[in-house]
């Protein structure tokens, strides 16, 4: 068999869906990697995407079948048969032992211990890894060096002659005029005397009948009053305190994938189903493939989201995945 509905539509969907569920045989999953810079080559990587093959994710989702419908105008059962046909010959080549040979995907094989393994098309690897776009060198910038400054020493003899002359000059220049001058003005000379004038003394005396300003103490201080904080003020401010807390949302960068639905509907179904199971189920829509996502939980770290994949695995969902946002 050719299989020539899963050729000619995977590759395609692996640009625009995160996963793609073959029913009965298993999920491919494409885990998107942001661009990054690579130190040693001097080169901006641009984005990329890594494809891995779950063989836990069975369950049919209908996303195939979809596409079939759109490529050949057909109806739901008209390909889901066609599905189930391609699906069910590769599932009995992998039991026989046989690989299967998926043109422009890759190949599926069963490894000694019996778990299916994918080994994926170089082409398809190189179209996903860049999304045809090259590497682009990028040089790291060299920081330039400053230039030391080198001051000029200066003796410090010349320091205190350049000192002593800037001072000299004033009082030399100033004396010479007040010898010259005619009008006798004993106020010049208190300041600068000479050896023939007297110095002058003067003296402060308050006029008859003044008085010394004498402040009350209401002008000299006014009273301050303080106002406490009651405890409905510092209630306030606690509740203030836990609200703007409750703000800063965690950032979530993983989420764990319990089932993609293009109806929104049966994602509906599936969270009140989660909800029975003891989960906390969130729904979340992407734009680019129309899908609706049912999440067992978001994550911040992947440690913690893988440590909850295991868990929610241990619990019957044996079909969730790790997505990262």
């Amino acid at each position: 068999m050719d299989f020539k509905f899963t050729r000619n539509l995977l590759p395609g969907m692996f640009l625009d869906y995160d996963c793609v569920i073959i029913p009965g045989l298993g999920g491919f999953v494409c885990n998107g990697r942001s661009a990054w810079y690579d130190d040693e080559n001097e080169e901006m990587v641009p984005p990329s995407r890594d494809v891995i093959f779950n063989p836990n994710l069975i369950h049919n989702d209908g996303l195939l079948a979809q596409e079939i419908m759109r490529a050949r105008d057909l109806s739901y059962s008209e390909a889901m048969k066609h599905v189930e046909e391609e699906a069910s010959f590769m599932v009995r080549q992998l039991k026989e032992g046989k690989p299967v040979e998926i043109a422009r995907v890759g190949r599926l094989y069963s490894g000694d211990d019996g778990v299916t393994r994918f080994l994926p098309d170089s082409e398809l690897v190189r179209v996903l890894r860049s999304f045809g776009h090259a590497r682009i060198p990028l040089a790291k910038l060299v920081e330039k060096k400053e230039k030391k400054v080198i001051p000029i020493y200066t003796p410090l003899m010349v320091k205190i002659a350049r000192v002593a002359a800037v001072i000299a000059l004033p009082i030399v220049l100033g004396g010479a005029w007040i010898l010259s001058d005619s009008s006798n003005s004993s106020t010049l000379l208190s300041v600068l005397p000479t050896f023939d004038t007297e110095a002058i003394v003067s003296t402060f005396m308050p006029s008859e009948g003044s008085t010394l300003f004498n402040p009350s103490d209401e002008e000299i201080a006014e009273e301050i009053e303080i106002e406490y904080a009651t405890e409905e003020v510092e209630l306030l401010l606690s509740e203030n305190k836990v609200e703007e807390e409750e703000t800063l949302a965690i950032q979530i960068n993983f989420l764990i994938i319990g089932g993609a639905f293009s109806i929104e509907e049966n994602a509906l179904n599936l969270a009140e189903t989660l909800k029975l199971e003891g989960f906390n189920p969130t729904h979340h829509y992407q734009n680019h493939n129309n899908l609706n996502l049912v999440a067992l939980g978001e994550f911040e770290t992947e440690s913690s989201a893988r440590e909850a994949l295991k868990k929610a695995r241990k619990k019957g969902r044996t079909a969730s995945w790790l997505k990262r946002l």
